[in-house]
């Protein structure tokens, strides 16, 4: 077995509990990838892909350099620049050549992102917890943690847009925000609707929409008279559905997902449930309280039994933790809201989370 990338040798973004080694078996690239789920538990994922046929695909991606050299404008030459682009998966939207993201999907999804699709699947069946707004965010913390890098070229004569295709990405071992949105849809295509899922492009930055009723504190957009949650998949940062990252701007650009409909996934037969399956949200230990700060800020926060006494903590953004007791107990949580404190009463089995709400500018928390 030998090693094939190493991500020392690169300048990226990874989270320390992240694990992504890329080796070479036989005709087969192995990934084998450590991530963070949205329960907070480590996943260990492993990919088999063909060598023959991922650098085939990899290949398809990308045009000619003379493209954007001067050219006879007739209309032969249209027709065959047309062509090339299209071969590429590419396209001309307003006299500016781009990467073509449904093709781009609708070429690398089923034969790439299904198989992750299929184990998202899996392990949210092994769960009990499969649900369409689970599977969201079970593939965007699987995006998310994909060490954050610029992809890079050997071959100068053709242009790639900045961008990794999803075999591309998988076999390095990182990509940007442009290509983690390409990989995100071609899973999620597999998991909802692709109707339910919209680009939005910024000038310096892309990420994704989702169809779904927002929860207060949350961000959506509209489009065409619904209502869609961001989704964030850049990383390395941690961000739930419907919470802003770093690089959200309020203008940006919509864009469908025009591929042919997938047939969406089952869920898992509960039958198939493996023995020593990771704790759900229902299983927490019965003494613990888990807290979760869905925002990027840090919080502060006071814990007491009676109201009186109170117990200072706090949470670093996009971070969780686990609190203790020596019996399982009702409890009171406050936190600052302006010149007062916001009360809560909290029950050790449960996990909590911390929202920043960016409207009402006040901490508010989910129960």
């Amino acid at each position: 077995m030998l090693p094939f990338y190493l991500l020392a040798d690169h300048n990226i973004e990874k989270n320390p509990h992240v694990v992504y080694d890329v080796s070479v078996i036989e005709d087969h690239y192995r990934v084998q990838y450590t991530f963070r789920d949205p329960f907070n538990n480590l996943q260990n994922y492993s990919l088999n892909i063909p060598v023959d046929g991922a650098n085939r695909m990899i290949s398809k991606f990308g045009i000619p350099m003379w493209m954007f050299e001067p050219y006879m404008d007739t209309k032969e030459n249209l027709e065959y620049r047309k062509q090339v682009l299209k071969d590429g998966l590419f396209r001309l939207s307003e006299n500016t050549i781009e990467v073509d993201k449904s093709a781009v999907v609708e070429y690398y999804s089923e034969s790439v992102c299904l198989p992750i699709a299929r184990m998202i699947v899996r392990s949210l069946g092994e769960y009990g917890l499969d649900t369409p707004r689970n599977r969201v965010e079970f593939a965007m913390r699987f995006v998310q943690d994909i060490p954050y890098g610029i992809p890079t070229y050997e071959d100068e004569s053709r242009h790639y847009g900045g961008v990794s295709p999803p075999p591309k990405l998988l076999i390095e071992g990182f990509g940007d925000c442009d290509s983690k949105v390409l990989l995100f849809a071609g899973i999620i295509a597999y998991l909802i609707p692709s109707e339910d899922f919209i680009f939005l492009n910024q000038q310096k930055h892309v990420l994704s929409a989702i169809k779904a009723a927002p929860e207060k504190g949350l961000t959506f957009v509209r489009f065409e008279g619904e209502k869609f949650l961001i989704a964030e998949t850049a990383g390395p940062g941690k961000r739930m559905l419907g919470q802003e990252g770093h690089y959200f701007e309020e203008k940006f650009t919509p864009e469908k997902l025009n591929i042919k409909p997938r047939e969406i996934l089952a869920k898992a037969d509960p039958s198939e449930k493996k023995s020593g399956v990771n704790p759900t949200a229902e299983q927490i230990d019965p003494k613990s309280i888990i807290l979760q700060n869905a925002s990027n800020k840090k919080i502060q926060f006071q814990i007491s039994h009676d109201q009186n006494e109170w117990q200072n903590f706090d949470l670093e953004g996009n971070q969780s933790g686990q609190i203790d007791f020596e019996k399982g107990m009702s409890l009171f949580i406050r936190f600052r809201e302006r010149n007062n404190f916001a009360v809560y009463r909290i029950i050790t089995g449960h996990s909590y989370t911390f929202i920043w709400n960016n409207v009402k500018r006040k901490w508010e928390i989910q129960t």
